[in-house]
């Protein structure tokens, strides 16, 4: 898999820094990289890196930022578009989470594996947007039971099954001619319907 951004995450050397970067953390892992071998993937020398990222942990840092605040932006959009009741908005979000997965595996799978190894201070903005990312994607189910159309009983746990099945996807996914981005999602959006309403355990 080829690294890939959302538009609008730099330009020129600092944008290379950054994709091949995400090339080595996903494959490699974060411990596993060193400045100079990111040096060497984007064809500066090392002391040059440091002009555009202070360390190693900045790099890291900004990554995991754009993954977090993509998939935000993703799902408030969502919402914004989608009519209130809950079984469309639930619907509408797995797709959207889904998407935004496979859309950006690479950085998907860094965002997911490599926060851990933030210090408690470069970690801190990314699990505040973690914590609105999924305050947001929880109201419609809560909404749901609320409106009797999904089971209270096990509201937290399937919930937390359906999201992981989004946050798996990159590390399985391969699109055919038979399976593409959009097709998974669907299938997931619509098992997530399942999972959620009453009598589905």
């Amino acid at each position: 898999m080829e690294p890939r951004l959302p538009p609008g995450n730099g330009t020129g050397t600092e944008l290379r820094i950054l994709l091949e970067s995400l090339r080595l953390f996903a494959h490699q892992g974060y411990p596993g990289t060193s400045t100079r071998q990111i040096a060497t993937a984007v064809g500066i020398k090392a002391p040059s890196l440091y002009e555009h990222f202070p360390s190693k942990q900045h790099i890291l840092e900004r990554l995991v930022l754009i993954g977090h605040r993509d998939l935000l932006e993703a799902l408030e959009r969502t919402l914004a578009e989608c009519p209130p009741d809950p079984v469309t908005r639930v619907r509408a979000l797995v797709r959207t989470h889904v998407l935004s997965h496979v859309t950006y595996p690479l950085l998907a799978i860094v965002t997911n594996d490599e926060l851990h190894h933030l210090t408690p201070e470069r970690s801190a903005e990314a699990l505040e947007l973690r914590r609105r990312t999924e305050q947001l994607a929880t109201e419609p189910g809560m909404r749901g039971v609320r409106d009797g159309v999904f089971d209270a009983a096990e509201l937290i746990t399937t919930t937390a099954a359906i999201s992981s099945m989004g946050v798996r996807a990159p590390y399985w996914f391969v699109p055919t001619p038979t399976l593409g981005p959009e097709d998974l999602a669907d299938a997931y959006a619509e098992l997530a319907i399942r999972m959620l309403q009453p009598g589905s355990t």
